[in-house]
């Protein structure tokens, strides 16, 4: 484990106001994800969490913002599904873009 990272997770246990904002709240952007890739993951962790409307809302923009198109965002979800089970992946479904849903549909 690198130094930052040691330093990282210090601050986090000892829960660090700053430290905890910025990785919890503030930029998706870590210190080895750029900021796409980072609002991806989030989509992914956000299903198998089974999470609400809102924060799949706020991650989708953040992952649009960032540059993320619909086509990756549902790539996500389909490669995470068999992971996550049935149950989360159809929770998921509708709140993800609609491409998804309307390809459910014709299956």
């Amino acid at each position: 484990m690198s130094v930052e990272h040691a330093e990282l997770l210090r601050r986090m246990a000892i829960s660090d106001e700053r430290t905890l904002s910025r990785v919890l709240g503030g930029s998706c952007a870590s210190d080895t994800l750029d900021e796409r890739t980072a609002a991806l993951v989030r989509i992914a962790a956000l299903i198998a969490l089974d999470a609400g409307e809102p924060s799949y809302d706020a991650a989708i923009d953040a992952a649009h913002l960032a540059g993320a198109e619909d086509e990756e965002i549902l790539g996500v979800a389909t490669a995470i599904g068999a992971i996550v089970g049935a149950v989360k992946f159809d929770a998921a479904i509708p709140m993800l873009p609609s491409d998804l849903e309307s390809q459910r549909n014709t299956a």
